[in-house]
């Protein structure tokens, strides 16, 4: 047996995870295309509109378009083999064609990430060393420094750790030079070592001074290195010629005007979760087509074209409601979950993955993912991605879990009421954080201090 690809799965795909501007601009070349699809006119017994799924077909949907995803998942996986649940798969033309288009409609500008993975599929790894690859390259941002919690990972069973650091010195060999890096002398060492001067004057300065760099200590540079004031100014000068964030051009930026698809308010003590449909053009069948079908005058071949433009249409409507239907019932698991964070703000904000989310909901992680990305959410808190409520958390002494962005706000809390004459140390400031309850490396302590883009102590102080 063949196993065909329907295409409105690949439409529902694409539509699921879009961006609402790029979903209207889909919408509106539709609209140019087919004529049997209308927006709201001002004639409404010409439309026929496709009415709203009851909530047992909405789940009944719902279900089917997950497990046709997840089907599709694994096929996309199993692509060369031969037999899938039993069944022959023929690599055919139109088949490999299909799913080619629905990779490509998923995949936006090229990222950093993008370019990672595809230098890691040239890498000469074996298949296992790629899997552990990909964990690196996904925790690779957009400045290009790893930002993976090395200390975390260990903590899980038989990890790898000699792969790992094998690994990562490939990634580290990728291009833009200083990729991969965990700080910005390693960053820049790895740049001057691209360059055959890993055992020059400038690479000793990075390695041993770069704080008093950052600082315009040169006096002081000069005397611990034992060379002239002179000297140091030209080491300087070639340092600056580095990239200390050598992602950010390999990455593919668009700018995107931010408009809310849930909104959520607070009435009667409760908060209620509401579909933004403002953005949304009401789509309709036209009832003029719907005639011609029933005219006996209409032609066969007309009739099997209105046909082919209705189905269509009908498609594209359900795709869309089918979108708004997993966003609005995610923001609600998210809402009901994420109550503290409502009431009170970031300092609340509980650990989420996906999975638990998937779970409860009854449909595929990679669903939850897609439909959370560039969808946003108004709140009394403020407009934030869906994205942004699925955080890793950990264990305070107390047994409670809180996200890592509710400890990055209370270590903003307390670099703020510090004495500017005497700023914390990070080994202070783990100190500070054990007393609250939260217990984290001082290593881990000194990344959310850079993610905060907050100067170390020494700089930070004041006279």
């Amino acid at each position: 047996m063949q196993q065909i690809l329907a295409p409105h799965l690949f439409q529902s795909l694409e539509i699921l995870q879009m961006p609402l501007l790029d979903l209207q601009a889909m919408i509106r070349q539709e609209l140019s295309e087919n004529p049997t699809l209308e927006s709201a006119s001002d004639s409404p017994e010409e439309r026929i509109e496709i009415e709203q799924a009851s909530a047992d077909a909405e789940r009944d949907a719902a279900e089917k378009f997950d497990d046709e995803f997840a089907m599709l998942a694994q096929l996309g996986e199993e692509w060369g083999d031969s037999m899938y649940e039993g069944r022959e798969i023929r690599r055919n033309t139109e088949a490999e064609e299909k799913y080619q288009f629905m990779m490509d409609s998923l995949s936006e500008a090229e990222s950093l990430q993008d370019q990672l993975l595809d230098q890691l599929g040239l890498s000469g790894l074996s298949e296992n060393e790629k899997k552990i690859g990909e964990l690196v390259v996904g925790n690779i941002n957009d400045d290009g420094y790893l930002t993976l919690d090395l200390e975390e990972l260990l903590t899980t069973p038989n990890f790898p750790l000699e792969m790992f650091e094998k690994i990562l010195t490939v990634i580290q060999d990728f291009e833009p030079a200083g990729v991969g890096a965990r700080t910005l002398s390693e960053c820049l060492l790895l740049q001057l070592k691209r360059m055959g001067r890993e055992n020059t004057p400038e690479a000793e300065l990075v390695a041993n001074h770069l704080d008093l760099l950052g600082a315009h200590k040169y006096d002081d540079i000069a005397k611990a290195m034992g060379i002239s004031l002179e000297r140091v100014k030209e080491l300087a000068q070639a340092v600056s010629g580095l990239d200390p964030k050598p992602g950010r051009n390999y990455t593919s930026e668009r700018v995107e005007y931010v408009t809310p698809e849930i909104i959520v308010e607070k009435k009667g003590g409760e908060y209620v979760v509401t579909q933004n449909r403002k953005p949304y053009p009401s789509l309709f069948i036209s009832k003029k087509y719907i005639q011609m079908m029933k005219d006996p005058a209409t032609t066969k071949e007309v009739k099997k074209y209105i046909r082919e433009k209705i189905t269509k249409s009908k498609q594209f409507i359900q795709s869309i409601d089918q979108r708004m239907q997993t966003i609005y019932r995610i923001a609600n698991e998210i809402v009901r979950i994420q109550r503290d964070f409502l009431d009170d703000g970031v300092l609340r904000l509980k650990p989420l993955n996906m999975k638990t989310v998937a779970e409860l909901l009854g449909v595929h992680e990679t669903t939850v993912s897609r439909a959370t990305t560039s969808k946003y959410m108004q709140t009394p808190q403020g407009i934030y991605e869906m994205k942004y409520f699925f955080r890793p958390g950990i264990v305070t002494a107390s047994g409670e879990s809180i996200s890592n962005e509710s400890v990055k706000a209370t270590l903003v809390q307390i670099i703020a009421s510090e004495n500017k004459a005497k700023p914390y140390s990070d080994t202070k400031l783990v100190k500070l954080l054990e007393e609250q309850g939260i217990k984290i490396a001082r290593r881990t302590v000194a990344k959310y201090r850079d993610q905060l883009k907050i100067l170390p102590s020494h700089l930070r102080k004041s006279i």
